[in-house]
């Protein structure tokens, strides 16, 4: 019985052992010149509202592993600070942070949970957005050019348990899609 019970043992082990995934590593660096824009409008104007990209580019170690056409990355996270976005003047500035719970969730967190190679050129990352307390999936395309890439997606704040606001007594109504723009410059 002890044999029996050390071999079981040994052959959960080993299968432990397999099961693992063997993570490659690679440091990149978000350089300055990569742009994040959150863009809306409402019924009468339309805002973009950009992100201090100098908040994230520090160098990070990244995790990954491939298989078949996907790239999986375990822990690839980015913690995006609400008032880290310059909407163009102070008001809306703190309109946006109102909209967004920043008292309450003071980051925008996103996770690339895989990445989908279609060509040299294109990809389709599938991401988790993580606003205001609640989570969305989302799979966007991506398009890739050298150490540059470039997509954008539509958000319905509603998703998240948003309401649009609305100023001047209700006469300017803020649409509830938003469309996020991304225009990163890596370095390796």
């Amino acid at each position: 019985m002890k044999n029996l019970l050390t071999c079981i043992c040994g052959l959960l082990f080993c299968a432990g052992l397999m099961a693992q995934k063997d993570f490659e590593k690679e440091t990149l660096r978000i350089l300055p010149e990569s742009e994040l824009i959150i863009a809306g409008s409402t019924n009468v104007n339309k805002f973009d509202c950009r992100f201090d990209i100098g908040l994230i580019t520090n160098t990070r170690s990244i995790k990954y592993s491939f298989e078949e056409n996907y790239l999986y990355f375990p822990e690839l996270n980015l913690h995006l600070s609400i008032n880290g976005f310059d909407c163009g003047n102070r008001r809306m500035n703190e309109d946006f942070c109102d909209l967004l719970k920043s008292e309450t969730y003071p980051e925008i967190k996103i996770k690339i949970d895989k990445i989908e190679l279609i060509s040299a050129q294109y990809s389709k990352a599938y991401i988790t957005v993580k606003l205001a307390g609640v989570e969305n999936m989302y799979n966007l395309p991506v398009q890739i050019e050298e150490d540059r890439f470039k997509g954008q997606f539509k958000m319905n704040i509603r998703d998240f348990g948003l309401e649009p606001p609305t100023k001047a007594l209700g006469l300017i109504e803020v649409n509830e899609e938003i469309e996020v723009r991304f225009n990163l410059l890596v370095q390796r």
